[in-house]
């Protein structure tokens, strides 16, 4: 089995040791290696070049960089690695922006070992996942009027002219969950979803899971 390519990048030295050893634990889990540990991005990049990273933890307070635009980065250098934040912050604000940039995942530093489990097994499966307690930001002005969700949902059908089925397999993709499970919980085949799920994006404009999330969250639907 393809061991999963892991990179940490954490300007905390104890932090990015410790947090190393607790990944290396998980492989009797999952089949994890990890590859590179840098304390700066600058320390990053020159190790990118030797190694082929599938999952890469980065923590947004670094020094001498912006996490937020070493996300933007890093899936330009790595279209296809997954991003998952990993952040003593839990501010809304930051979260959103964190997800607007591109990452796949946000932990707290304060999570348990199950949810860094969870959250390795949902991005690396395509999906997306926010830990306990992380929260993107929304709407607040005390002059906005809070819409009922059935109502938004309504509206954000409408719009898109999607299907009762496509919109319950938006909202399992917005849970995170696979193809496989979606299909299993609906009692339809994965090849069924796959269809419903291109001509749901096809329909909402969008060709990554990110942008589906984002749009999704533009309407607050999450």
């Amino acid at each position: 089995m393809h061991s999963l390519k892991v990179g940490i990048v954490d300007d905390h030295n104890l932090f990015l040791k410790g947090f190393r050893l607790l990944l290396e634990s998980l492989s009797t889990m999952l089949p994890i290696k990890v590859v590179l540990c840098c304390h700066t991005e600058e320390e990053l990049i020159s190790k990118l070049s030797e190694e082929e990273v599938d999952l890469m933890f980065v923590d947004l307070n670094l020094v001498y960089s912006d996490g937020i635009q070493l996300i933007s980065k890093l899936k330009t250098w790595l279209p296809a690695c997954r991003i998952l934040v990993v952040s003593m912050s839990t501010d809304p604000k930051l979260v959103r922006d964190a997800f607007k940039h591109g990452a796949d995942g946000y932990l707290s530093k304060f999570s348990e070992e199950e949810d860094l489990l969870k959250a390795i097994q949902v991005v690396k499966n395509g999906g997306i996942y926010m830990g306990p307690g992380i929260k993107p930001n929304v709407k607040t002005e005390v002059h906005e009027e809070i819409q009922p969700r059935s109502v938004l949902v309504n509206r954000f059908n409408a719009k898109f002219l999607l299907t009762k089925r496509e919109f319950e397999i938006l909202e399992k993709i917005l849970e995170g969950k696979t193809s496989k499970t979606i299909a299993n919980e609906l009692f339809i085949s994965r090849e069924t979803v796959t269809v419903h799920r291109r001509n749901l994006m096809k329909k909402m404009g969008v060709t990554t899971v990110i942008h589906l999330v984002n749009t999704a969250r533009e309407y607050n639907l999450l």
